[in-house]
């Protein structure tokens, strides 16, 4: 398995378990890195069948990453971006709210 593998299962299985995962925090990474690890997180938890409904993002993480508000990704499913100021290089990955029993 390859680094960038496991640190997305690892990710994936925190947001299926927790029910606010702490943010990701990007430090060092380029865009094209950063953007590899968002794919990973998305196809990751799509395979596990975790669906996501948004990744939240700083406004200006998003500007490098050529993302705006409300645009789907095409990775593993469609979670959507959403922007909110002040996250800097944390990422916040927010699960489908599945309806529980009637």
């Amino acid at each position: 398995m390859t680094a960038m593998t496991e640190l997305a299962a690892g990710i994936c299985v925190a947001i299926e378990m927790l029910a606010n995962p702490a943010p990701l925090t990007l430090i060092n990474q380029t865009p094209d890195e950063a953007a590899a690890i968002i794919g990973a997180v998305v196809e990751r938890c799509a395979l596990n069948g975790v669906p996501l409904a948004a990744i939240w993002m700083d406004p200006t993480l998003a500007l490098e990453l050529g993302l705006s508000d409300g645009v789907g990704l095409l990775h593993g499913g469609t979670p959507m971006v959403r922007l909110e100021p002040n996250l800097g290089r944390q990422l916040r990955f927010e699960k489908v709210e599945l309806a529980g029993p009637a």
